[in-house]
């Protein structure tokens, strides 16, 4: 007997990606059979029965590739899946394997046996001459169905079972059809249905809605007058009335159809290998693929009393073997894959037989056969399987715990099996290799595929959804009308030369979109030839869109200020060097003006950023405007509030240079003579502009940014809205600065630091009331440095604050040992900068030094500045109402100068006012001095406040003091500022 085998199909596969929701989307082309395709405008879960729904949903859960068949319209898919990136999955599905499936118990060999039988027994009689299938098949091609289904009924059962069906592809599955159905059915004796998805009686039929049924014919099959089954004829179409004539066909050939079912099968005796055979046979014509594989595993197992049976395919290096189905003791394994080296399946491939069977102590005869060993293996029988050309692809083998008898007819089932076998592992190969090229082929990366004259025969999804075209409008399409030429891309010459002579090329390319736009892209080419010569060229094609955006990007943050959208300081540098360059080669000069807003910082911290951001955006696009009426003029933002204006055309001779760039400083500064708006808010904002020439020579690039913001900071010094030119005494006076800077900060290392001390005594009497504690600086072996000097120096960095606290403790610990001394002064003065004074840590700094030297509580007073407080005045009043609750004392130093404002006195908690030196100084001769000292004195009395005159230095100053009631003074007139040592032996002669 002779198994049914399949040959090697040409294959049929539809490619699609699943995603997480359960919807298709097609990779491939689609055959025109639309009616048999998936819908993928809907979810693949509810186009599928409820069996295979929870199958395919189990398989996704599990996360591994796999293969199983399901019904969708009808048609039975043998689908494989693989797992892709996000959750999604590739879906390969094979129309041309498409199967009936019959869960029914009645095999495909026994309906087989059954149809024959139909025919034997009633061999003397005409009619029954036609077998079933043919008295089907008349009723499909008379009737004009669509599908004709023969149902099985046995009596006390309410189950419809399918045995045949012909016409549109049908998944064999029993109904649980209604007592009413069947009664109503043998009752009226035919059922005739139009719109069959909305009658109750069919409300069991539920794959008529799937499968687009709208018209049906039910007869019932009678024996007896007992209901043995039901013939339906099934239209996808609307169909005419039943006529009488066409009723009395069906019935007749219904009644044949009955008693044909109705007949006993008895086959003739078969042999025990056409016994074995037969049990297979419904694997091979039912099953395919991996499923296949599993069935006919377990079968063997059965069928041969095997502990273990297993299919693999070999490596393509030949070492090793992977198992594609392996059954052991009647269960399913998990793949897995052994070295075939040292083992009988080795064996096996260097033989010419085709089976090679080893009765007995195979475990012994192969001792490093690890599965062999694990199971106790004593009998193996393989089947080398090889294609057409005789090469081998894989195995089939069978082993047993017992020794195996020499008579089996196991050799024979799997010479019969071997053809079969080999068909479905080339199969699983192949398709193995579809699906990898699949997935490549749908990579992330655009791909497309010419033919030799470079007319687009295929495309992926990238590079669909890349070039903006539908696949119809692509496919015949010339490669070279994709490409937008420009002279800075290759020529096809050059591209044709280097296919040629490499067989590839790659490059930079515009892509033509279908909308007309243009894209960036990296075309690779690669020929594909045969003996012929070249038969295809495959494109692979980059969107260099988002690198040459992130470029973009790059550079403009490279190049380009943020906030103002001006080139920054980085662009600067080098253009300076180009423009300088350019300036030498052509014997022109040029300047670098550097602009610095006035009072910025200040406008930040009490106007907010956001403020201080508008006013930046503002004062760029006055620039940018002023910029563009000068001739090859640059401008940048280099800082926070610095701006470079950049100007290499001003002449050929030094005058003419300065002079034009005076007058462009004076622009610059007109400018600014409007005010900046910001809603409610209008600002009148200044700026100081130093200005260097150029080209100067042996001098680097950042040295003219140096030279600029050197005299810059001069015109800052100048008054607000200056401009300075650079010279070299402005570096040498920068350059001494420093020197003193980095001088200062060694000195508070090397204590060359000393606390000076000037009495503080009542104006009325003389008698002492306090010190004020001066920093002096005596460098060890040199001439001490004036307070003038290295006090603003240290106050234009952070070394202030350093100072300060240094200064601040020494004062107390100062005071704290002059408890003793019988003339001790009562209070101590310390001044302190804005810089400390709003420092994170100056509040806890002080609690520290009151509760270690509580003798300073209430006599400790802190001498600041207006400014201190006018900088920040919600900080400044949370400050000072903190040091006064300390118990420390607050003063105001050189009041009634600078920014002296009364509404202050009444906010903040102040206790002294010190009158500065330039009022005393003309107190005696100047009425006017006088007044002024007069009405203050009035106002401190008014506010509770204490007043000290500064730089008391004639008795007449003193007088016209007194005279006016002022309570306390301070100057060389009595004592002049003096060490520790000579402050006591001063206090001593009081």
């Amino acid at each position: 007997m002779q198994l049914p085998a399949l040959y090697r199909p040409l294959h049929q596969l539809c490619f699609f990606r699943l995603d997480a929701q359960f919807y298709l989307t097609p990779l491939t082309a689609l055959p025109s059979d639309e009616l048999r395709l998936p819908d993928t405008k809907q979810s693949l879960l509810s186009q599928l029965p409820e069996d295979d729904r929870r199958q395919l949903e189990q398989v996704c859960a599990n996360g591994a590739a796999t293969s199983l068949a399901l019904t969708i319209k009808g048609r039975r898919w043998i689908c494989h899946l693989a797992p892709v990136e996000n959750n999604h999955w590739l879906l390969s599905a094979d129309i041309s394997a498409h199967q009936q499936c019959d869960q029914l118990g009645v095999t495909e060999w026994q309906l087989a046996q059954q149809w024959q039988l139909g025919q034997s027994q009633h061999g003397d009689d005409h009619h029954a001459l036609v077998s079933m299938p043919q008295l089907v098949d008349t009723l499909l091609s008379e009737q004009h169905a669509d599908r004709v289904i023969l149902w099985r009924h046995y009596y006390d059962d309410e189950v419809l079972r399918p045995l045949y069906s012909q016409g549109m592809a049908f998944n064999l599955q029993p109904v649980k059809a209604e007592r009413h159905y069947l009664r109503t059915l043998q009752q009226r004796g035919a059922l005739s249905y139009s719109h069959c998805a909305e009658q109750p009686l069919l409300s069991a039929f539920n794959y008529l809605a799937t499968d687009g049924i709208v018209h049906r014919l039910d007869v019932p099959l009678l024996l007896d007058k007992k209901l043995i089954g039901v013939l339906s004829l099934e239209y996808a179409r609307p169909r005419a009335a039943v006529t009488s004539s066409d009723m009395q066909f069906v019935a007749t050939l219904a009644a044949q159809l009955a008693e044909l079912i109705s007949q006993p099968v008895t086959p003739e005796p078969l042999s025990s290998l056409e016994l074995q055979l037969a049990a297979l046979t419904p694997i091979l014509l039912r099953h395919t693929g991996q499923d296949f594989f599993n069935q006919l595993m377990l079968q063997l197992t059965r069928l041969f009393q095997a502990d273990m049976a297993l299919v693999g395919l070999i490596s393509p290096s030949q070492e090793t073997v992977r198992v594609v189905s392996c059954a052991i003791n009647g269960e399913l394994q998990p793949p897995f894959s052994f070295k075939l080296a040292n083992t009988p399946c080795e064996v096996s491939f260097g033989q010419s037989q085709q089976i090679n069977v080893y009765h007995q102590d195979v475990a012994a005869i192969f001792p490093d056969a690890d599965l062999l060993q694990q199971h106790n293996i004593q009998a193996y029988v393989g089947l080398s399987v090889r294609d057409h050309e005789g090469s081998i692809i894989g195995n089939l083998a069978l082993l047993f715990k017992q020794p195996l008898p020499a008579s089996s007819q196991l050799q024979s089932v799997l010479e019969q099996l071997e053809y079969r076998i080999c068909a479905e592992l080339l199969r699983r190969r192949d398709q193995e290799a579809l699906m990898v090229a699949a997935v490549a082929f749908d990579a992330q990366q655009g791909q497309f595929i010419t033919d030799s004259q470079l007319h687009v025969q295929r495309a992926n999804q990238a590079f669909l959804q890349l070039s903006g075209y539908f696949c119809e409008k692509l496919l015949g399409r010339s490669a070279l009308s994709l490409r937008n030429d420009t002279p800075f891309h290759a020529n096809i010459d050059a591209i044709t030369h280097s296919l040629e002579q490499h067989q590839s090329w790659q490059g930079e390319q515009q892509l033509k979109r279908a909308d007309g736009q243009t894209v960036p892209v990296m075309l690779r080419m690669s020929q594909v030839k045969d003996k012929l010569g070249v038969i295809h060229y495959v494109c692979g094609v980059e969107d260099l869109s988002q690198q040459k955006s992130a470029q973009q990007r790059i550079e403009t943050m490279a190049y380009f200020d943020k906030l103002t959208g001006l080139h920054n300081r980085h662009y600067m540098v080098d253009h300076i060097s180009y423009t300088i360059a350019q300036a030498e080669s052509e014997a022109s000069r040029g300047a670098l003006l550097l602009l610095d807003l006035d009072g910025f910082k200040s406008i930040n911290d009490s106007l907010g950023y956001r403020i201080g951001d508008s006013l930046l955006v503002q004062v760029a696009e006055r620039l940018r405007q002023f910029t563009a009426q000068i001739d090859g003029a640059s401008l940048a933002r280099i800082g926070s509030d610095e701006f470079v204006l950049l100007c290499p055309h001003l002449g050929h001779g030094y005058t003419q240079a300065k002079t034009r760039a005076e007058q462009l400083a004076h622009s610059l500064g007109e400018q600014f003579l409007l005010p900046f708006q910001f809603e409610s808010l209008r600002l009148h904002v200044s700026a100081s502009v130093g200005i260097s020439l150029f080209p100067v020579a042996e001098l680097g690039l950042e040295e003219y940014l140096r030279q600029a913001d050197t005299a810059n900071h001069i015109a800052k010094q100048v008054a607000p809205g200056s401009h300075v030119f650079f010279s070299q005494e402005m570096a040498d006076e920068i350059q001494e600065r420093l020197t003193i800077a980095n001088a200062l900060q060694q000195a508070l290392q090397n204590n060359e630091l000393e606390l000076y001390f000037q009495p503080q005594q009542r104006v009325a009497d003389n008698q002492l009331t306090g010190v004020e504690a001066l920093l002096r600086w005596l460098p060890e072996g040199k001439a001490p440095i004036p307070p003038g000097i290295f006090i603003p120096i240290a106050e234009e960095t952070s070394l202030i604050c350093d100072i300060g606290s240094w200064v601040l403790r020494q004062a107390c610990v100062r005071f704290d040992a002059w408890q003793a001394l019988p003339n001790r002064p009562e209070r101590m003065s310390v001044n302190i900068s804005a810089r400390h004074f709003h420092g994170p840590d100056f509040i806890s700094q002080l609690s520290l030094l009151i509760h270690q030297y509580p003798s300073c509580r209430h006599r400790l007073t802190l001498e600041v500045t207006e400014g201190v407080f006018l900088e920040n005045l919600h900080d400044s009043r949370s400050r000072m109402a903190h040091i006064k609750a300390l118990g420390v004392n607050i003063s105001i130093d050189d009041f009634g100068t600078g920014y002296s404002s009364f509404a202050y006195l009444r906010e903040l908690p102040v206790d002294e006012l010190k009158l500065d030196r330039a009022f005393i100084q003309y107190v005696a001769e100047r009425p006017q001095d006088k007044a002024i000292i007069s009405c203050l004195l009035e106002l401190a009395r008014t506010l509770n406040m204490e007043v000290v005159a500064e730089g008391v230095e004639t008795p007449a100053q003193l007088a016209t003091l007194s005279e006016l009631n002022c309570g306390i003074y301070q100057g060389y007139l009595r004592a002049r500022p003096m060490c520790e040592d000579d402050l006591i032996a001063w206090l001593k002669h009081l």
